[in-house]
């Protein structure tokens, strides 16, 4: 590799690790070619210390730069050449986790809770073995993620198949059904009160509304008694005026 500026240099490594060595540590699932969608790794780049300004253009430099190159990037997407992608996706070793793990958006919290879990069209659920792990994918998703128990065993006991990826994670294509899933119960809607419910309508122009409650009973209102008081004095002060002309 050719000498490259300190940050860079820096990065360099680091993307070797990430992809082309342990891609699960950080949460990330190659595609076939060792293949990642650039958003996807820089969500995780993100997460890392010093890494938090990582930007597409700095891996477009990264590329230009070294010889042979470090990565390729084609598209949308981004790969390691140097070294080249691992492939880890395996048969589990041994007996499964008793339990995984998998954060979710709370947008499909009420769906997963009614149906279950269902992998994104053409692609796996990403399980991992701690709900640390899971709630920091979850996070790139979702701000305030649901973490979801999968009992994974009992599941392999039904017939749903499992592959492991790497150390951190599992995969399946298959949906789970909510039998095996535990999370917390979705959100109650708050009741809508019934003044909230009929909002006012606003009097029709050229129209006034009485006041039917003040008018029944009998009482003046209060900015009235001073206006009527006034009135009655200069009443009283009218007659007085007239009577002694009248003399």
């Amino acid at each position: 590799m050719s000498r490259l500026p300190r940050e860079l240099e820096t990065l360099a490594r680091m993307l070797a690790y990430m992809l082309g060595r342990r891609p699960d540590e950080f949460g990330l699932v190659l595609e076939a070619g060792g293949w990642v969608q650039i958003k996807l790794l820089l969500q995780a780049l993100h997460e890392e210390p010093g890494y938090t300004r990582a930007r597409r253009e700095d891996l477009e430099r990264l590329a230009g730069l070294t010889s042979p190159p470090a990565i390729e990037i084609t598209g949308e997407r981004v790969r390691s050449l140097n070294p080249p992608a691992p492939e880890l996706r395996r048969e589990p070793e041994g007996p499964l986790p008793s339990s995984l793990y998998l954060a979710i958006s709370p947008k499909i919290h009420n769906q997963v809770w009614e149906q279950g879990l269902k992998p994104p069209p053409g692609r796996d659920l990403i399980l991992t073995r701690t709900p640390e792990i899971a709630r920091r994918l979850g996070k790139r998703r979702a701000n305030d993620p649901v973490t979801v128990t999968v009992a994974a065993q009992a599941a392999g006991r039904k017939g749903l198949d499992f592959q492991a990826y790497g150390e951190e994670l599992f995969l399946t294509a298959a949906p789970v059904p909510r039998e095996f899933l535990t999370l917390p119960g979705p959100p109650k809607e708050m009741p809508v009160s019934k003044a909230a419910a009929k909002p006012k309508t606003p009097p029709t122009p050229g129209t006034f509304v009485l006041d039917l409650p003040q008018m029944l009973s009998g009482k003046p209102e209060k900015g009235k008694r001073r206006d009527e008081a006034e009135w009655k004095k200069g009443a009283r002060a009218l007659r007085k005026k007239r009577g002694k002309k009248g003399e």
